[in-house]
């Protein structure tokens, strides 16, 4: 078994629910429902087509919606890999007391609470470790270790300090992979996708289907090609349904058909949260018409409008706001002074400020029109919002 390949992926989460999304659409939540599902049999449909093993790094299920319908889907898929699996529990994967009743297939191999390893060739093997209660604190990865004379991949669910998302077990530093011959630490927790090493390997594939704004972009596994004891490829491959985004749109001398025309480019497989910025014509009716506007926007475009964020303010004409006898006059009129000092006195000015007062030699080194620009931009700022809160 010189030559093999591997899929990794971790954090299913099957039967796990979308936070952050409502729709009325029966077909649509039922299309929601699924994609965590969908996005798992096309990794066993990759797995099936390209790879010789299967690596799943824990959190396969999601506690609160564990189920024997769901325990029965992921074993009926595994059995179609056809190839040898093997998994290991996280922390969203409790033990529940039908768990032997419905068994996994022969070509799956779980790890327990200890590490084991096993050899799947004369050159390669695979170890691993499971969580021996939901908050696990020992460090995993120190007790895992590998054979020097084969391609090792660890499977384990654990929480590098360098990149934790804040929920801390199994917890463990980038100099614990070290030294362990292990040629691939097939890791999971994270949901977020990161390759936190090269040598030795060490790879977060991130969940497989985003469920929130918290989760946004491409979500799917890892084919992991080996040649001589050593990785050729390593290729992340897209597996989800839907996909996350947060997208900013600044209204800015814009219509609603040009917004409408700029938002084409999602379609009906992406869910955004538009926030909407800026200054422009729009500012009125994102305010005063928000339900008319995100209407609109749901019968324009193919994509799933989850919500939008109002943080727009309005245009202001300063020239003609100049004449008034109200603070955002006077605010002007101090602006305007500032503007025609020289850029000598304008940096004295902004050098009161002691913590700009550290920067000095950085403004002194600007050109006067830029120095002149900052004062605009801050004048501008201060009228607007001045001018939002009437």
């Amino acid at each position: 078994m010189s030559e093999f390949s591997f899929v990794h992926c971790a954090d299913l989460h099957l039967g796990s629910r979308f936070k952050g999304l409502e729709t009325k659409d029966a077909d649509t939540a039922s299309r929601f429902r699924e994609s965590v599902f969908d996005s798992f049999r096309r990794i066993i449909d990759l797995t099936i087509e390209k790879a010789d093993l299967l690596i799943v790094s824990g959190d396969i299920y999601d506690d609160e919606y564990a189920s024997p319908s769901t325990r029965m889907f992921f074993a009926r898929e595994l059995a179609r890999a056809g190839v040898p699996v093997f998994i290991c529990r996280g922390n969203h994967d409790s033990v529940t007391s039908w768990d032997e009743s419905i068994p996994y297939p022969s070509n799956v191999i779980e790890f327990g609470s200890e590490m084991s390893t096993i050899e799947v060739s004369d050159d390669a093997e695979v170890i691993g470790i499971s969580y021996s209660t939901q908050h696990e604190t020992r460090n995993l990865v120190s007790m895992l270790s590998g054979s020097p004379d084969r391609f090792t991949i660890a499977c384990v669910h654990a929480d590098c300090e360098s990149v934790t998302e804040g929920y801390p077990y199994a917890p463990f530093s980038l100099s614990d992979l070290n030294g362990k011959a292990v040629d691939y630490w097939a890791l999971g927790h994270i949901h977020k996708r990161d390759v936190v090493s090269r040598s030795p390997y060490a790879i977060y594939p991130g969940n497989i289907q985003g469920r929130s704004f918290r989760e946004t972009g491409e979500k799917g596994a890892y084919l992991v090609k080996v040649s001589s004891r050593s990785v050729v490829s390593c290729d992340f491959i897209p597996t989800q349904t839907f996909v996350w985004n947060d997208v900013s749109v600044d209204i800015g001398g814009k219509t609603l058909e040009q917004i409408i025309s700029d938002l084409k480019c999602y379609g009906k497989n992406d869910v955004c949260r538009i926030t909407f910025t800026g200054s422009g014509d729009l500012n009125t009716m994102l305010r005063t018409e928000e339900d008319e506007f995100v209407k609109i926007l749901g019968g324009s475009l193919d994509c799933t409008v989850s919500s939008i964020i109002v943080d727009t303010v309005p245009f202001v004409d300063i020239d003609a706001r100049a004449g008034g006898n109200d603070i955002t006059a006077a605010v002007i009129k101090t602006g305007r002074g500032v503007e025609a000092l020289t850029k000598d006195e304008i940096i004295d000015i902004i050098c009161t400020n002691k913590p700009l007062a550290a920067h000095r030699e950085y403004f002194a080194s600007m050109s006067e029109e830029s120095i002149r620009s900052l004062v605009e931009e801050a004048l501008r700022s201060t009228v607007t919002r001045l001018e939002a809160m009437r």
